[in-house]
């Protein structure tokens, strides 16, 4: 029996008459492909319905989609591809669960601005937030501008500016005592036994057959005054110099834990990362307390090319990191929102206080452009005594009135 021959993507399996499809999309290289299985009792049926489907394939991907549904099953794959992995998660969601149920069953030359208005009134109807609203707004822009690079369509199909909601500037990041008590809580072993004792559960007291009916506590917490609470404390205190390198570089949460030494230059001064979601450089100086924070984490038994290790040498993982921020909010007291992202946000809004120029803001946080950086170009609480300063100081100085009153 003559041996068949191979057809790239096609299979047939004979015995259960079924034959399995794969046609690469070109220009893809081999990223995105499409797959079919169907029933067949011949190898030559099989083959002629594998033309069929190649040549549907080739020729759906040829044509140019004329809704909106379409032009996202096509090339949202494709745009996903450029984009950094958490970015690209968060957008496909939007796309998915906002954008495409809402514009999906219209042709992309039909969108206009007032449809547009529509979907933004529709979106704060269902009580979006103005933040999520607006991020939408940009992805949904992207995707738009994309669509005519593809000569999909051939102009930006809304006339003029897209509808923008007007966000509420919080002020998240620490204040200067908040910081100095969030920070003297790593060195605070007393207040940390103080916390295990308002929280520990009071447990049963039991008799056991394994303690010879006894009476025994089971249930309870740590003992405040325990040893292992004492080497808990340990632990929490030797997570002190992240929280102080993330207050004094401002590095994002991905990038700060996966900070190398050889991104560390202690003799220029300086710390050079590649930040993942924006692929600039962030030229970070080293702050005297900074220095401190990287030198005590140099001197630890466990070295690797990674700044922060845990226990074993490992890579520190979020999850402990988030453990131990949530605990040293609880001991300095800071009950309101708070997120470790805000950490970042303190940087920044410390360097514009401090009359820090934008252009320099927007290199030590590794924002792709000076508008990125605007949000911190505010007046701290601390500034704005100056100016109260200087109203006093102009009213002291003031000639008084010398009129004398008319008899």
């Amino acid at each position: 029996m003559p041996r068949q021959s191979v057809v790239p993507g096609f299979r047939f399996d004979g015995k259960r008459r079924r034959a399995c499809f794969e046609v690469t999309l070109p220009g893809t290289g081999g990223r995105l492909r499409r797959r079919k299985t169907v029933e067949a009792s011949t190898r030559e049926e099989a083959l002629n319905l594998f033309a069929q489907f190649r040549a549907a394939v080739l020729s759906e991907r040829n044509a140019k989609p004329e809704f909106f549904s379409d032009y996202v099953r096509l090339f949202w794959p494709m745009i996903r591809m450029r984009l950094g992995a958490k970015t690209a998660e968060e957008e496909s969601l939007v796309v998915e669960k906002i954008l495409n149920p809402f514009f999906g069953s219209y042709r992309l030359q039909k969108i206009n601005a007032a449809l547009i208005r529509d979907f933004v009134a529709l979106l704060r109807s269902q009580s979006y937030a103005a933040s999520t609203i607006n991020r939408t707004v940009s992805i949904f822009r992207k995707l738009l501008n994309d669509a005519v690079a593809r000569e999909v369509i051939t102009e930006f199909p809304a006339r003029g500016r897209l509808p923008k909601e007007k966000e509420i500037a919080l002020r998240l990041e620490l204040s200067h005592e908040e910081k100095s008590r969030f920070l003297s809580t790593f060195d605070d072993e007393s207040r940390f036994r103080g916390h295990f004792s308002r929280r520990r559960p009071a447990g049963q007291v039991l008799s056991s057959r394994h303690f010879g009916e006894a009476r025994r506590l089971f249930g309870g917490g740590l003992r405040p005054e325990g040893e292992a609470v004492g080497q808990y404390f340990e632990r929490f205190r030797a997570m002190k110099p992240l929280f102080v390198i993330a207050l004094e570089t401002g590095l994002r949460r991905g990038d700060l834990l996966s900070l190398k030494w050889s991104s560390v230059d202690f003799e220029a001064g300086w710390i050079r990362v590649a930040v993942e979601k924006t692929r600039r450089e962030a030229l970070i100086p080293i702050s005297e307390s900074c220095r401190e924070a990287l030198l005590e984490c140099r001197r630890r038994p466990r070295f690797n090319e990674l700044v922060f290790v845990g226990e074993e040498g490992l890579p520190l993982s979020w999850t402990t990191v988030r453990r131990y921020f949530a605990l040293a909010k609880k001991l300095a007291g800071v009950n309101r929102r708070f997120r470790f992202h805000d950490l970042r946000h303190t940087f920044g809004s410390a360097l514009a206080s401090q009359g820090v120029s934008l252009q320099l803001i927007a290199k030590a946080l590794g924002h792709a452009s000076v508008r990125m950086s605007e949000r911190y170009a505010r007046p701290s609480e601390e500034s704005l005594q100056a100016v109260k300063r200087a109203l006093d100081s102009s009213q002291a100085r003031a000639p008084r009135s010398t009129t004398t009153p008319q008899k």
